[in-house]
């Protein structure tokens, strides 16, 4: 797939991230698995045929990594994620727990 057409899906993505309000989260598009690395971050990397989505816990390790073949079904995943994080660091702060980061999507 060349460089065009990935930076074409990149855009998509930015897009869909911005007009559901998530530009505060933690993301890397199509960055590279090492680049840009940070604690509790949503990635998803485009490896030879297959595209990754995962997210970074602390100390940036790996976890939940999902394989796609299709990039809309990694798109799909990625945002699936991102509303998950959000869901998750809102009960966390009505529960009196630390949230993973601080965001006005959860701190509000």
């Amino acid at each position: 797939m060349n460089g065009n057409l990935m930076g074409e899906y990149k855009k998509i993505l930015e897009d869909n991230i911005q007009i559901l309000g998530y530009e505060e989260l933690r993301y890397s598009i199509f960055e590279g698995a090492e680049n840009n690395r940070q604690e509790y971050q949503i990635r998803i990397e485009k490896i030879g045929d297959i595209f990754e989505v995962y997210m970074t816990a602390d100390r940036a390790g790996v976890i939940g990594k999902y394989e796609f073949e299709d990039i809309f079904d990694a798109f799909h995943q990625f945002l699936s994620i991102m509303q998950d994080t959000i869901l998750s660091n809102r009960k966390r702060v009505r529960d009196g727990k630390p949230a993973e980061y601080p965001s006005s999507l959860w701190d509000n």
